[in-house]
């Protein structure tokens, strides 16, 4: 990584953090507040979740980018993908997987990467330089989803 990126990922990470400290001083401020018998889940927890949602979606993929780009197959490598179908792939992959896990279906889980894995065998099959990167992309995502769902739901 170099002085322009460490900036960079440096800069996304304060940010990163402001946005958790503000949801954090809100969370206190506001959700205490609220009156929680007049809704159908605790405002506190509602709040947890939000908070969880926002951040296992596009900030996970930011932080995939910013530190694992450097095993990304080389562009001779890699055949014609659509721009960004990676990354919106991830995202998603992220967000089902903290669904099934705030919905309580733990073994649902599996079905989000066996249908990943299976648009991808031809191409994990035949590189392994994608195979290595593709299996670093998701076990980044379970580690990033299940390390934030113990932090903030559990």
């Amino acid at each position: 990584m170099d002085k322009g990126d460490s900036w960079e990922a440096g800069a996304f990470l304060a940010d990163q953090l402001l946005h958790v400290i503000s949801i954090i001083i809100l969370y206190h401020t506001i959700g205490v507040n609220v009156a929680s018998h007049s809704l159908w889940i605790e405002p506190n927890y509602l709040l947890l979740q939000i908070l969880f949602i926002l951040l296992i979606s596009k900030p996970v993929n930011i932080l995939f980018k910013l530190y694992f780009s450097k095993y990304q197959v080389a562009e001779g490598e890699e055949e014609q993908t659509v721009t960004g179908a990676g990354a919106l792939i991830g995202q998603l992959e992220c967000l089902i997987m903290g669904i099934f896990l705030l919905l309580g279906q733990y073994t649902a889980i599996g079905l989000v990467f066996t249908a990943k894995s299976i648009a991808r065998y031809d191409k994990i099959s035949k590189s392994q330089a994608f195979a290595e990167y593709y299996l670093i992309g998701s076990l980044f995502s379970i580690i990033s989803v299940l390390v934030l769902y113990v932090l903030l739901i559990l």
